[in-house]
């Protein structure tokens, strides 16, 4: 009976394998290939196949154990049929979900559905019950006959190759941006496809050959592929004469350092424009750097990334003739951050990181000199008749990483642990180290005679915690706390009186107000970004932040977290909150914010 009820749940999951791949091809029919169409969709149609066979097949993790314990038909095939309707059911509504919203569905979607939609799940579970329970019998039937063909191992056997051949296929594609194939990950629900990390780490794959390559490919055509981004051309007159524009940002400087440890920028506030409710889009430097450019929501990267395609700010400064002086103090192509594959994608001789002429090292602070430097003596040899972009992107704060020997601002700060409190003790000197060299910068950019022709934007990527809140949070991209979200923002704009802001302004405001402010851009911000004019009195109700793998909805006096399993709510001392309601207005705003940008 065991043998038997084993070729049963085979040929059901076989079976199932074509009904799901028949409802899928509803995410083909979604999917603009990007170039190369051919490669693109074949592709495509094998991942697809791999990965409904792979949903198929995964009652069996259930119903395997069972049947070898308890061998009985009349428990097996009524369980199968349960759990195979349930998958066919959620398939069926999120590939609607996906055409209507371009997101698919979780354990918070669920939870915003209106009473119609859980009426047609309800619906749709009850026919896939009553088809998948005559396919069971049919099945089972069959099995009672002597096995004459091959088929029963030769099939899965096929979608087994062509699982493995997709995730091997993403894996070699993904360090050279070929998008044909990572283009489409998006496309498939609970689609997990293996990473260039991955191949990086056994150091298969030289991750600055590929970027060269992959650059070389990008020149052959990179069409927006599965992006609506801008949603309408830009229509810009800059503004003359140009302004040059300084940004300098402090990885992992939070809010609250500004008057702790960093005297030089608190000086050069008060010349300025102070931005005292300013939040990151992200928790890590990857979302809080891709919500700095490109002024959308952070669960857009893996898109961008894929196409490398950069943001339409940068364009801007391209196409006006703003010569680039990009600087960062650690490599721009690590994974945790990706500036070579988005906001500094497809730029010719791209900058990846400090090289000391003495050789390799690892201290951050030394790098963060030699950054220093090579600015200077890149603004020394710069042409005076171009405007600049000058970008400055310092380490040694989120290291912890002062010279050595350098004063300490205090020995301890406040911190859950003697471990934490001398930690962010040191972070602090850090701060106050890197405020040191970028007052230095500040200073030669006003013996230049520079001040009124340059737009001095500072700021950081993230914050950082330290458990204060004896939370047990600590570094970053842990918790979606203010701790690692709020940064310092200070802007300098020529014509523009120094203030303090209160409300609520982000990252997302970045875009919009230097397309519409430096390059005249008319159209409205929400062509291109989610955010608004820093100039504007607009402050956000909710904003969308991301981190490594989870992403959350801000709102004021409440946190939404987004995880690949569920969700849950925390309060402003972001503690849990037990039985959480939701709020579908802002949530179903925020979902419709995070797809807009697609096709």
């Amino acid at each position: 009976m065991r043998r038997r009820l084993l070729r049963w749940a085979n040929w059901f999951a076989l079976v199932n394998a074509a009904v799901l791949a028949l409802i899928g091809a509803q995410y083909l029919w979604q999917y603009s290939a990007p170039m190369s169409p051919a490669a693109a969709w074949t592709y495509a149609v094998v991942a697809s196949a791999g990965h409904m066979a792979a949903l198929a097949y995964s009652p069996l993790l259930v119903l395997i154990p069972l049947l070898l314990l308890l061998p009985w038909p009349r428990v097996v095939l009524p369980l199968g049929v349960v759990l195979v309707s349930a998958l066919v059911a959620f398939l069926v509504l999120d590939t609607l979900v996906f055409a209507e919203q371009r997101y698919h569905l979780n354990a918070l979607t669920f939870r915003i559905l209106e009473p119609t939609t859980w009426g047609f799940l309800a619906l749709y579970f009850l026919l896939a019950l009553a088809i998948e329970a005559m396919v069971a019998v049919w099945v089972w039937r069959r099995t009672a006959l002597p096995s004459t063909s091959r088929l029963g191992w030769v099939l899965p056997l096929v979608l087994g190759i062509c699982l493995v051949s997709s995730q091997l296929i993403h894996a070699a594609a993904d360090p050279y941006f070929y998008v044909p194939v990572t283009a489409f990950d998006r496309y498939l629900p609970l689609y997990a496809p293996i990473k260039s990390n991955v191949l990086v780490k056994l150091r298969l794959v030289d991750r600055s050959q590929a970027r060269e390559r992959a650059f070389v490919s990008a020149l052959g055509g990179v069409s927006g592929g599965t992006l609506n981004y801008p949603i309408a051309p830009l229509r810009c007159d800059p503004r003359v004469p140009a302004l040059n524009v300084l940004l300098v940002v402090i990885d992992g400087m939070r809010a609250d350092a500004l008057n702790a440890a960093a005297p030089r920028l608190s000086e050069f506030a008060s010349s300025a424009m102070r931005f005292d409710a300013h939040y990151s889009g992200g928790n890590t430097s990857q979302t809080g750097m891709f919500s700095l450019f490109y002024g959308i929501p952070p669960t857009y990267f893996d898109a961008f990334y894929a196409l490398a395609r950069p943001p339409v700010l940068m364009d801007m400064f391209r196409q006006h003739g703003y010569q680039l002086g990009l600087f960062s103090s650690a490599p721009v192509s690590r994974p945790v951050v990706g500036l070579d594959r988005t906001a500094f994608a497809q730029m010719p001789n791209l900058r990846e990181e400090t090289r000391l002429a003495g050789g390799e090292s690892t201290v951050s602070a030394t790098r963060d000199r030699a950054l220093t430097g090579e600015w200077y003596e890149w603004l020394q040899r710069r042409d005076p008749a171009r405007p600049f972009l000058g970008f400055l992107y310092y380490n040694a704060a989120i290291a912890l990483d002062p010279p050595d020997g350098y004063p300490p601002v205090v020995a301890e700060a406040p911190g859950g642990t003697v471990q934490q409190r001398r930690r962010h003790g040191r972070y602090l000197t850090a701060v106050h180290f890197v405020d040191s060299l970028v007052g230095a910068v500040l200073e030669d950019l006003a013996r230049r005679g520079l001040n009124d022709k340059t737009v001095v934007i500072v700021t950081s990527d993230h914050g950082i915690e330290f458990d204060e809140a004896g939370l047990g949070f600590k570094g970053h991209g842990t918790a979606f706390t203010d701790y690692q979200l709020r940064t310092p923002l200070l802007l300098r704009w020529p014509g523009h009186a120094p203030q303090r802001v209160t409300r609520r302004t982000s990252h997302n405001d970045l875009a919009p107000t230097l397309l519409t402010e430096l390059f005249g851009c008319t159209n409205p911000p929400s062509d291109y970004a989610s955010g608004k004019s820093l100039f504007s009195s607009a402050e956000w109700e909710w904003l969308v932040a991301g981190s490594r793998t989870d992403h959350a909805l801000i709102q004021p006096g409440r946190v939404t977290i987004v995880y690949a399993s569920g969700f849950e709510v925390r309060d402003p001392q972001y503690r849990l909150i037990p039985s959480p309601s939701v709020s579908p207005d802002a949530l179903r705003a925020a979902w419709r914010e995070m797809s807009r940008f697609y096709r």
